[in-house]
C-alpha cells in the first residue's frame, strides 16, 4: 500500500512543484562557486541555528512547507480517482499511522535532510538549545501530519453540511475572472503558498545579487525565479479552462479575444511581483518595461508548452528546466529583450493556430 501512496501522491507531489524545488536547489547550491558550495552552506546553516530570529525562520519555512504538503494530501483525497486511499481506514490504527509516517516521511525528505545537516552542525557548534528546538519542531511536523491525514481518512464523512447563504446583489464578473476566482474559492491554499514563495524568491534574488547594483539583469532573474514558482498555477488555470469552460470554443468568441484573456489574467496573478519590481527598479522606466514583457512572455511561455505537452506533466517539467537554462542565457548575455520578442511573437502565432485544433479536453 506504501508502494501505491507513493507513485500517486508523493510522485505527483515532486512533479507539481518541480519549478519550486530547481529555484530551490540553484539558490543552495548554484549562488557560489565550485569552490564555495561547503562555505556557503556552512554559512546557512550557521545563521539557522546560531540566533533565535534564525530558528524561527527556519521552523517557520518548515510549516509552510507541512501546511503545502498537508493540503495537498487533503485536496488529492477529495477526488474521486484516490478514492481507494480511504480503504486505508480499514486497517489497524498503528498500522494506518506508520503508513501516513513513511509517506509523509518521503514528502518532507527535503526538509529532513536539512533537519540531519542543522543537527550535525548544532552538535559540532554546541548550539544545544538550537538542537532541541530542530528536534522538537521537526518531529511535531512529521507526526502531527500523519495523525491528521489518519483523522481525516478515518472521520472525514463526519463533516457537517454546509448551507449557502444567498443574498439579492448579483455581481456580473468578467469573464477572465472567472479562472482567478477558481484559485480564490477552491485553491486558497496553493494561491498563497505560490505567492510567499515568488515573493519570498524574488527579495532573495534581489538580496544575493545586491552587490551588483541596480541592474536590470538581476531584476529579471527574481522575475525568472517568480515565474518558476507559478508554473502549478498556470497549470491548475488551464486545466480549470479545459474542465469547466471548453464550451467558449463553440462560442463566437474569436481566438484574439482568448488570448487577450490570458494576458488579462497572467498580468493580474503577477500583481504582487509588478509592485515590487517597480520599487526594486526605483521608478525606471526601462527596467520596468523590461520586467513586464518578461514577465508576461515567461508566464505565456508556460501555457503555451501545456498545449504543446498536453497537460502531460513529466514533459511539462522538462520544459521548465530547458527555459530556465535558456531564459538565464538571454538574461546573462544582455539579450533578454530580443529574448522576448522572439519567444512572445513564437508563443502568439503558435496559440493562435492551434488554439481550436488541439482538444485538451481529451488528454486531461
Amino acid at each position: 500500500m506504501l508502494r501505491l501512496l507513493v507513485k500517486s501522491l508523493a510522485k505527483e507531489f515532486y512533479q507539481q512543484h518541480a519549478g519550486f524545488f530547481l529555484v530551490g536547489i540553484y539558490l543552495l547550491f548554484g549562488i557560489g562557486g565550485p569552490g564555495q558550495v561547503i562555505g556557503y552552506q556552512k554559512a546557512l546553516l550557521l545563521a539557522g541555528i546560531s540566533s533565535p530570529i534564525g530558528m524561527t525562520i527556519v521552523s517557520f519555512s518548515w510549516f509552510l512547507y507541512a501546511l503545502k504538503v498537508y493540503f495537498f494530501i487533503n485536496q488529492k483525497l477529495a477526488l474521486t480517482q484516490f478514492q481507494f486511499i480511504n480503504e486505508t481506514g480499514k486497517l489497524a490504527r498503528n498500522i494506518q499511522l506508520k503508513l501516513w509516517l513513511s509517506l509523509y516521511a518521503i514528502i518532507l525528505l527535503p526538509v529532513i535532510i536539512y533537519v540531519f545537516a542543522l543537527v550535525c552542525v548544532s552538535v559540532n557548534y554546541h548550539f544545544f538549545y538550537s538542537l532541541f528546538c530542530i528536534i522538537i519542531v521537526s518531529f511535531t511536523l512529521l507526526f502531527g501530519l500523519s495523525f491528521l491525514s489518519y483523522q481525516k481518512v478515518n472521520t472525514g464523512f463526519l463533516t457537517p453540511e454546509r448551507q449557502r447563504i444567498h443574498t439579492g446583489n448579483m455581481i456580473k464578473r468578467p469573464y477572465f475572472s472567472w479562472p482567478l476566482i477558481h484559485l480564490v474559492k477552491d485553491q486558497p491554499l496553493m494561491l498563497l503558498m505560490c505567492k510567499l514563495s515568488s515573493l519570498v524568491l524574488f527579495k532573495a534574488m534581489l538580496w544575493m545579487f545586491a552587490d551588483v547594483g541596480n541592474d536590470t539583469r538581476v531584476l529579471l532573474v527574481a522575475i525568472l525565479a517568480s515565474v518558476l514558482c507559478h508554473a502549478v498555477l498556470v497549470f491548475t488555470l488551464l486545466r480549470f479552462e479545459v474542465t469547466f469552460l471548453n464550451f467558449s470554443k463553440s462560442l463566437p468568441i474569436s481566438t484574439f479575444k482568448h488570448l487577450s484573456h490570458w494576458f488579462l489574467i497572467f498580468v493580474t496573478v503577477l500583481i504582487p511581483e509588478w509592485i515590487l519590481l517597480i520599487i526594486s527598479s526605483q521608478y525606471k522606466l526601462h527596467s520596468i518595461i523590461h520586467g513586464f514583457l518578461f514577465g508576461l512572455t515567461s508566464l505565456f511561455f508556460l501555457l503555451t508548452v501545456l498545449y504543446i505537452v498536453k497537460l502531460n506533466m513529466g514533459n511539462y517539467l522538462k520544459w521548465l528546466l530547458f527555459y530556465f537554462f535558456i531564459a538565464m542565457w538571454a538574461i546573462l548575455g544582455h539579450k533578454y529583450f530580443l529574448f522576448s520578442i522572439v519567444v512572445l511573437s513564437s508563443c502568439t502565432i503558435y496559440y493562435l493556430a492551434s488554439f481550436h485544433k488541439t482538444d485538451l479536453q481529451a488528454w486531461r
